[in-house]
């Protein structure tokens, strides 16, 4: 006994330690972001002590300990738990805020507050605890009823019991989802948000241990178990991390050179991310850069034919007048967002942090709308699929975007043809406007998710091919295009939505002489299979051109880039600056 209580006395001093370090690390970080010093250990201290929270709060539960250790450990949970839901959803309603001072003060009333509170909530579980094992060979435990004297479940414990366990057993579905290639919606949340729910399902498992109070009989050790498992799995992602980000550089190696770190000068390297992955970003995420912005700009307005009454806008973001000389500066980045070619919108459907940090790096970012079509509908794809049992990604695809909306006054019975058409003319737009803007025609990029990655790659091999001058400006120079998750192999739909061969098929326009391009890719997406991508950089090699990276991100699904802070995201967004840098 003595040896168990000097184990305990000796976990709780360092676990108060951890949380103290961390919390201190917090304010560190707040003031220098990406320049905060040793940001892999620190990132480590923070998982241990949010490890070593839940153990205490488990251990003096499951050995009877003092009542207020045991209300410590309660107050703990929840806090925990709490905090494992704010700091995804107020980071992501930061990233969507299009004021920087919005998403500051976000930042600084949420994320922070969550981080912290349940940091010191631990360490005031941890220093309980300690003072409360002494060493000595008695447990104090006086206070707490024996298990084989406590009463039944009342009413009210029961429901509240019954809607934990339904969440706690939820949980096992989110890490199949996580594991395996779920073609629906939920796919998009999960893997980005594993490490967050790999401390929230510990967390109810053991409160509702708690409830239960029976933690030795078969449900409160089945129940551990389950709790257990599901920490290991949603830790899966982040423990693949530094295998991920070794396969990127892999990749980008194979396409750009093994030197492609030399062809980038020490004063433009100082200013893009200093590492691929950073654990206290993944926690408290970023503060906005400097950039100004602009929305709902019309680009064009139809009086006629299939056009007629539909409004095509773009946001633009723009790096700050104050802050010359930045990586991107001269360069310009067109955005086109995804939904499956009949939903979505430019802002938030489409990343909008991306925007704007590469804004403040100094490119120009152009987020556009373009026709969405009316041609095909939800139960006709659904009917293809299922009557043909072809791969599922498209048409879950299309049932993911039925979520996204549609903006007013641009959906229509559009073909890719006329998709193509208002690309085309906001490539007109551009050419007469750039001045406006400080955008440059001369080194441009283009970018784009799902369908909008695969408009993005029609768009930018038309534009490089030369032959389709009718629908493309020529002014324009594309030096590279960033494809995340291209749906181009969406056959059925895509002569669903009808249009040109080369549009269906966008392989057929890649040539020797092709801009170069980088893909995220979703190593379990359900929606577009990697197998897409896949094929793409065969088509290129083919071609006799090596100039095309896939980047496979493992576990990671659909649109895993969602969360800006994710560790998807920043792997990705560490290669894409320096791919533009590169090639600009």
């Amino acid at each position: 006994m003595l040896n168990r209580h000097l184990t305990v006395k000796v976990m709780a001093g360092a676990t108060f330690g951890l949380n103290v370090v961390s919390i201190g690390y917090g304010f560190i970080y707040a003031i220098s972001q990406d320049k905060a010093p040793l940001q892999t250990l620190f990132g480590l201290a923070v998982v241990a002590a949010l490890l070593l929270n839940l153990g205490i709060a488990y251990w003096n539960h499951t050995y009877y300990a003092a009542l207020r250790l045991q209300r410590w450990g309660t107050a703990y949970l929840i806090a925990s738990m709490l905090a494992m839901v704010i700091l995804p959803v107020a980071g992501f309603a930061a990233s969507s805020a299009y004021d920087p001072r919005t998403a500051t003060t976000i930042i600084l009333v949420a994320v922070y507050p969550a981080y912290m509170v349940v940091l010191f909530l631990g360490a005031l579980q941890a220093g309980a605890t300690y003072s409360a094992y002494p060493g000595s060979r008695k447990i104090i435990n006086d206070e707490v009823t024996p298990p084989e004297t406590r009463d039944s479940l009342t009413g009210g414990r029961k429901i509240l019991l019954t809607c934990l366990m339904f969440v706690l057993f939820s949980g096992l579905l989110l890490a199949y989802i996580l594991l395996s290639r779920y073609p629906g919606m939920l796919q998009v949340v999960v893997p980005p948000n594993a490490l967050f729910l790999a401390f929230f399902y510990p967390a109810l498992a053991i409160l509702v241990h708690k409830i239960y109070n029976k933690p030795r009989s078969l449900p409160g050790l089945a129940t551990s178990t389950v709790g257990l498992a599901l920490m290991i799995v949603f830790m899966l992602p982040l423990l693949m991390t530094p295998s991920a980000a070794n396969q990127a550089e892999t990749s980008f190696r194979s396409a750009f050179g093994e030197n492609w770190q030399e062809q980038i000068e020490s004063a433009v390297t100082d200013q893009l991310r200093p590492s691929r992955f950073s654990l206290p970003a993944y926690f408290l995420g970023y503060f906005p850069g400097n950039y100004i912005y602009q929305k709902d700009i019309l680009y064009y307005e139809g009086t006629a034919g299939s056009d007629e009454g539909i409004k095509l806008n773009f946001d633009v973001f723009m790096p700050s007048p104050k802050q010359p000389g930045l990586p991107g500066e001269g360069s310009t980045i067109i955005r086109i967002h995804g939904g499956a070619w009949i939903a979505g919108s430019k802002g938030l459907g489409n990343m909008m942090q991306m925007n704007k940090h590469l804004a403040s790096l100094g490119y120009t970012v152009f987020d556009i709308q373009y026709g969405l079509t009316n041609r095909v509908t939800l139960s006709r794809i659904m009917f293809l699929y299922n009557f043909l049992d072809n791969i599922t990604g498209p048409m879950s695809q299309l049932t993911a975007a039925s979520s996204l909306g549609a903006f007013e006054n641009a959906t229509g019975p559009f073909t890719l043809d006329d998709m193509m058409r208002h690309l085309g003319l906001f490539t007109d737009y551009l050419v007469e406007n750039a001045e406006e803007y400080g955008a440059s025609t001369d080194s441009v990029f283009v970018s784009g998710g799902s369908a909008g990655g695969h408009l993005t790659t029609a768009m930018t091999l038309a534009i490089a091919g030369g032959e389709h001058n009718h629908l493309f400006n020529s002014e324009i120079k594309v030096k590279g295009y960033i494809p995340f998750y291209p749906a181009n192999r969406a056959t059925l739909i895509l002569e669903e939505i009808g249009g040109a061969e080369e549009w269906i098929d966008v392989e057929k326009l890649i040539r020797p002489d092709s801009p170069p391009c980088l893909i995220f890719q979703g190593a379990k997406d359900g929606m577009v299979p990697r197998e897409t991508a896949s094929h793409f950089r065969e088509s290129y090699i083919e071609a006799g051109n090596a100039n095309c990276a896939v980047i496979y991100m493992p576990l990671a699904a659909h649109a895993a880039d969602y969360l800006f802070a994710g560790n998807y995201n920043q792997i990705f967004l560490y290669y894409m600056e320096r791919f533009m840098v590169l090639h600009q």
